[in-house]
C-alpha cells in the first residue's frame, strides 16, 4: 500500500474515532498499548517470554518435522476444544523456534484459544514475542487483541489497536467494529456505542445480523429498550431482517421493562414473519405474563410451546413455579415440582417466605429430601429460607436443627444464617438463646453486621434488659452504623422511665 494511501486511511480512522468518542480521545500506538509500563498499570503481566519459550521441550514435537505438518497439528488441537493453557504455551514456544518460522496462522489460532480461556495477559505477552522475532500480524491477530481488551473492559486500548490496523496496511472489517460495540456496551458507554454504530453505517460498512444483535442486546441490557425497538424498525426497513436472537433479546428487554403488551405483540409478529420462537423466547414471554398474574395466559403459552415442539427447560419450570409460589398458589407449584422430578430435571426449590409459610412442616422437608435424593445439594440460600420459614412460625427448635443439618452436610452458614436465628429468638423473647447464637457466630470467625446488633439490642430492650443492650452497644465494632438504630434504645429507655415514674 502506498504511504499516501495509508496516511489517508489513518486520518479517516482518526476522524471516525473523534466523532464517535470525542475529539480529546487519544489513540496510543500499538507499542504504547502493549508496553511494559502500561501493561503493568492495567493488567497482570504474562508469564511466558522469549527466554522461557526457548526452554520449552522440543522433543515432545519431534515427529512434526515439517512446517505444514506442525500447522495441521496446531489447527486440529485448537479445533478439538480440549487444548489447555500449558499445552498452548508449549506449542507457541516450539513454533517460535522453528526455522523458517511458520506462517501467522498457527500463531493466530493459539492466541485465539488463549483468548477464549481468558488468558488475556498471556496473549499480549506472546504477541510481543511474535513482534520481537519479526512475525508480522494480520487482521485476525489485531482482531484477537481488540477482543481481549474489550473483554477486559479496556475498550479504549481496543480502539488504539484498531488505529494501528490502518498503519499496518489493513482496514478494519465489520467483525472488529462489532467487537468494539460490545466493548462499549460492556463499559455502559451507550452514547458512544450509538455514535459509532451510525458512523460505521454512514461510511459504507454493511451491518450484519451480529451488528444489529449486538446493538439490540446492548441497548436492552442497559435499559434503553425504546431505542432498541426503534433500531428494530430501522432494521426491518432495510435489507437486514431480524432473526430469533434479535427478537428474543428485544422481547426479554420489553418484559423486564414491564412493557408486556408490546412484548406480546412483538412475539406474535415474530411468528407471523416465520421466525420460530425457541425455549428462551417462550420463557421470556411466560415470565412477563406471570409477573402480571396472568395465569391463564401463562398456561396458554406453555401449551403453545409444547404443541410447537419446544420442550420447556429448567428455567421455564422455575419461572412458573416461582410465580405460583409468590401468588400463594403452592399446590400448583407442588404439582409442577413433582413433574420436574419425574423428568429428572434440576430442582430449584421455591423456598420463598410465602411457600414456607403455607407448607412449613412435613411437605417442605420432603421437598428438601427429594432435592438431596436427586443429587442436588441445597445451598446456603436454600437452608436460610427454610430456617426463616420456621422462625416466622416461632418454631425455633426446628430452625436450629436446620442450621445443624447445614453444617453436617458441609454447607457453611453465613452471617445471614445467624441473623435469621438471632432475630427469631429475639422475637420469641428468648434472649439467652439469642445471645448464645451471637457468641457462636463470633467463635466461627463471622463478624456481626448492623442487622445482627440491631436485632439483639432491640430484643434486649423489649425484655427490659437495657443495661445489657448498652453494654453490647459499647462492644459494637460497627458503632457508626448502629447509631442509625439507636432510636430503639432511646425509645425503650423513655418507655421504662415513664413506667418508673408512674410507679412512684
Amino acid at each position: 500500500m502506498p504511504v499516501e494511501e495509508a496516511e489517508a486511511l489513518v486520518k479517516q480512522w482518526q476522524a471516525i474515532k473523534a466523532e464517535a468518542l470525542g475529539p480529546d480521545h487519544q489513540l496510543q500506538s500499538l507499542s504504547e498499548v502493549l508496553s511494559e509500563s502500561m501493561l503493568t498499570r492495567e493488567i497482570k503481566s504474562g508469564n511466558l517470554g522469549i527466554e522461557e519459550a526457548k526452554v520449552c521441550s522440543i522433543t515432545h514435537f519431534f515427529s512434526y518435522d515439517s512446517i505444514p505438518h506442525f500447522g495441521y497439528f496446531v489447527r486440529d488441537r485448537c479445533k478439538s476444544g480440549n487444548l489447555g493453557i500449558e499445552e498452548a504455551k508449549g506449542l507457541f514456544g516450539y513454533a517460535i523456534q522453528m526455522r523458517p518460522l511458520p506462517s501467522i496462522y498457527p500463531f493466530n489460532q493459539l492466541l485465539g484459544v488463549l483468548n477464549k480461556l481468558n488468558e488475556y495477559s498471556t496473549v499480549f505477552t506472546l504477541f510481543k514475542t511474535m513482534e520481537s522475532v519479526g512475525i508480522r500480524p494480520n487482521l485476525i491477530t489485531f482482531s484477537t487483541l481488540i477482543n481481549c481488551f474489550c473483554l477486559m473492559g479496556k475498550v479504549d486500548f481496543g480502539f488504539a489497536v484498531a488505529g494501528n490496523i490502518f498503519k499496518s496496511g489493513f482496514e478494519p472489517n465489520i467483525v472488529i467494529f462489532n467487537t468494539l460495540l460490545k466493548g462499549l456496551f460492556k463499559e455502559n458507554r451507550v452514547k458512544d456505542a450509538i455514535q459509532l454504530f451510525y458512523k460505521i453505517t454512514e461510511i459504507g460498512y454493511t451491518c450484519t445480523d451480529v451488528t444489529y444483535g449486538t446493538m439490540v442486546d446492548g441497548l436492552c441490557k442497559t435499559g434503553n429498550v425504546d431505542q432498541a425497538f426503534k433500531l428494530l424498525q430501522d432494521m426491518k426497513n432495510g435489507n437486514c431482517k431480524p432473526d430469533i436472537v434479535i427478537y428474543s433479546a428485544l422481547i426479554d428487554g420489553l418484559c423486564k421493562d414491564n412493557q408486556i403488551p408490546k412484548a406480546l405483540n412483538l412475539f406474535e409478529e415474530m411468528i407471523s414473519k416465520g421466525v420460530a420462537p425457541d425455549v428462551f423466547t417462550y420463557s421470556c414471554i411466560i415470565r412477563g405474563v406471570c409477573s402480571l398474574g396472568m395465569w391463564k395466559d401463562a398456561e396458554s403459552y406453555v401449551n403453545k410451546m409444547v404443541n410447537s415442539g419446544v420442550t420447556p427447560n429448567i428455567v421455564t419450570f422455575n419461572i412458573v413455579i416461582d410465580a405460583h409460589c409468590k401468588d400463594g398458589r403452592t399446590e400448583k407449584a407442588q404439582t409442577l415440582l413433582e413433574l420436574m422430578s419425574t423428568r429428572g430435571m434440576y430442582i430449584r426449590l421455591p423456598f420463598n417466605r410465602r411457600y414456607v409459610q403455607e407448607r412449613h412442616g412435613k411437605k417442605t422437608h420432603e421437598l428438601l429430601d427429594l432435592m438431596i435424593e436427586r443429587g442436588v445439594e441445597p445451598n446456603t440460600i436454600t437452608y436460610n429460607v427454610l430456617m426463616d420459614g420456621y422462625c416466622l412460625h416461632s418454631r425455633m427448635e426446628e430452625a436450629e436443627k436446620v442450621l445443624h443439618s447445614m453444617v453436617v452436610r458441609g454447607c457453611e452458614p453465613d452471617v445471614f444464617s445467624y441473623n435469621i436465628l438471632i432475630n427469631g429468638y429475639c422475637k420469641a423473647k428468648k434472649l439467652d438463646e439469642a445471645m448464645q447464637i451471637f457468641e457462636d457466630m463470633h467463635s466461627k470467625g463471622l463478624t456481626p453486621d448492623v442487622i445482627t446488633y440491631n436485632s439483639v439490642i432491640d430484643g434486649l430492650c423489649k425484655v427490659r434488659r437495657v443495661a445489657a443492650a448498652l453494654e453490647l452497644l459499647r462492644r459494637c465494632k460497627l458503632r457508626d452504623l448502629v447509631q442509625m438504630y439507636t432510636h430503639t434504645i432511646h425509645y425503650w429507655m423513655a418507655y421504662l422511665q415513664m413506667g418508673v415514674m408512674r410507679k412512684r
